[in-house]
Parts: structure tokens; sequence; C-alpha cells
């Protein structure tokens, strides 16, 4: 089980494209958090390491990674969006944030045959099935939807997404569970 910020390194660090990804950052008009929220830094340890979270950035040993430069916040019904910048494509990677007062769970958008299904039957603009430049050109599934069916896939796309949770740090450190809970 790896914390969801490990997926926010990782997605940034690693070469592959995501394979759903935004046309702009999520949801669409709405202004960026200057600041991660309060609950959400401190320090998150697991068997891979430490992640240190602070008012603007996400460090893991020498990679620091700035709100704003590397990666956008945004909120919308009570969630915390994390767009993360796909240099690849000029797109955006989105990573949903749920916090129930005790534990953060972060979700990614994943190809997978419900995730599509539901998109294409949410988007008022159809999804695009596209090829990332380079020498691999991986492909990838290309979403611009408007705020309210953004919010639709985040409330109906519950089983259609992977999530991974972690206890809130609330500025003090924490560990996630060792194990990942099933997945539909």
């Amino acid at each position: 089980m790896r914390p969801f910020f490990f997926i926010l390194i990782s997605m940034i660090l690693a070469s592959c494209v995501p394979s759903v990804q935004f046309s702009e950052p999520m949801p669409p008009k709405r202004l960026n958090l200057p600041n991660i929220p309060k609950a959400f830094r401190g320090t998150i340890r697991d068997e891979v390491g430490a992640w240190q979270i602070g008012k603007d950035t996400v460090s893991m040993g020498d990679t620091v990674l700035v709100n704003g430069v590397d990666f956008l916040l945004r909120k919308m019904a009570g969630s915390l969006i994390v767009n993360l910048p796909v240099p690849e494509t000029g797109n955006y990677a989105v990573v949903v944030i749920q916090n129930d007062g005790v534990e953060m769970t972060a979700h990614t958008f994943e190809e997978s045959p419900v995730f599509l299904g539901l998109a294409d039957s949410i988007l008022s603009v159809s999804r695009v099935t596209k090829q990332a430049q380079g020498t691999f050109g991986w492909e990838y599934h290309l979403l611009a939807p408007t705020a309210a069916e953004f919010g639709q896939l985040i409330e109906r796309g519950e089983e259609a997404y992977d999530r991974w949770p972690c206890p809130l740090p609330n500025g003090a450190v924490v560990t996630p569970s060792k194990t990942r809970p099933p997945t539909n």
C-alpha cells in the first residue's frame, strides 16, 4: 500500500502518461488554493519513506513539489482536487482526495470499462482517445467535463476508480494501513 502522495510524486516523476487526462485543471472555472489545507499537513511515513507535507510543498527525500508550480489545488464538494500537469500532452492528471475528518482517501481516475462507460454517460462533450507524443506514444483518454459533470464523475464514480486511504496528518506523523481495500 502506498500513500496518495507517493502516487502524486510517481505520476510527476514517471515517464508514463496517465491513461485518463483532463483538458484543464478540475473543477473548471474555480480558483486555485494558495496553500495545502491544514488537516492535510504533517508527515506520512510508510515502508517506502516519509512525505513531509507543508503549507505549500510536498517533500520526499530530495524531491520537493511546490503548489502552484508542480501541482494545482482546488476544492469541490468537500474534496481536495489535485491537478498534476502532464508535460507530454499539456493536459492534467487529477487526484481527488476526500476527507471524512479522520481519514483521507485519494482517488485516481483509471482507464477501465466501468469508468469510461460512466464518463460516456455523463459528459456532454465526448471523450477523445489520443496518442501522447514521444518514443512510446501512450494512448490516453482526454475528458473535458463541466464543473457539474466533474462533480458527477466524483459522486457516481465511487466504484470506478482506485482509492488509497491514509489517516489525516493534522500536523502529526501518521502511517497508512498496510492493506489496500478491495476495489470493484
